[in-house]
């Protein structure tokens, strides 16, 4: 009997602490039910507005990317101008440089003719002014010191004196010739002959007898208008001056080797 009562209490307690269980379960199972439904509202929310975020996010992106593309196509469209100008602008120098050429090219004979006609002026004029060594057929005559003239009235002596020279050298420009020298003097406009003590100067250098001088130009002319009757060689024959002429075919005559220079005289324009 006593053995029935415990083990009717074994039970009671038994059942007890099952049902105690079965209560804290049942309440556990309701918070969980209860309150998984907030956690998923929340995770929703939280996933709306993430979603939201990335809408906007991809939205900023994509007019991002469109201001990029305009900003782009702006500056390509400035860069195309800059260069279209300065396509532009060597084209135009191109067909500059081009018409340049085709002037040259089309008056290559004409130019041509105008330098060799420029250079012959030049050889010309250098010839003319004396800054160039010439040759060509001529005369040449001597001039010495000679014996004492017997006749007083004429001259006291019978050295060649600077007035000879000059003389002789007016005479042989009247009678056209192209260039003369003294000595190896060449005889320019500006050239001075002269007396200067007991020596004669040309261009300032000291020439002494016998005195050669040298004509380029016609020579049987020149000869003749030196050796007409009663002209300069009678003349200085009749000082007592010895004088011989020959003619030459190549008489040479060097460049003046002075200075020319303008101090006070200055082009006249037009």
């Amino acid at each position: 009997m006593a053995e029935k009562k415990v083990e009717k209490a074994e039970t009671k307690e038994k059942n007890f602490k099952n049902e105690k269980i079965k209560r804290i379960w049942n309440k556990i199972t309701v918070f969980f039910k209860k309150y998984s439904i907030v956690s998923y509202s929340v995770i929703g929310v939280a996933l709306f507005f993430l979603s939201m975020m990335l809408t906007a996010q991809m939205k900023s992106m994509s007019d991002t990317e469109e201001m990029l593309a305009g900003k782009r196509e702006t500056q390509l469209a400035d860069d195309l101008v800059t260069l279209q100008r300065k396509y532009d602008d060597l084209k135009q120098k191109y067909d500059d440089s081009t018409k340049v050429v085709e002037e040259y090219q089309s008056n290559s004979a004409t130019n041509s003719t105008l330098i060799s006609s420029m250079k012959e002026q030049i050889t010309s004029l250098s010839a003319m002014a004396g800054t160039t060594d010439l040759k060509g057929e001529g005369i040449v005559i001597t001039l010495n010191d000679g014996s004492k003239v017997t006749d007083a009235d004429l001259r006291s002596d019978s050295l060649v004196h600077d007035s000879d020279l000059l003389t002789v050298v007016n005479e042989l420009k009247a009678a056209g010739a192209e260039a003369i020298s003294i000595n190896g003097q060449r005889i320019i406009a500006t050239s001075a002959i002269r007396c200067v003590g007991p020596v004669i100067q040309v261009n300032y250098q000291k020439v002494a007898a016998p005195f050669e001088i040298k004509a380029i130009g016609n020579a049987q002319y020149l000869e003749s208008a030196m050796t007409i009757k009663n002209g300069v060689v009678d003349l200085l024959k009749e000082y007592g001056v010895s004088v011989t002429i020959s003619r030459q075919s190549d008489v040479q005559i060097p460049k003046y080797e002075g200075t020319q220079t303008f101090n006070n005289a200055t082009t006249v324009e037009e």
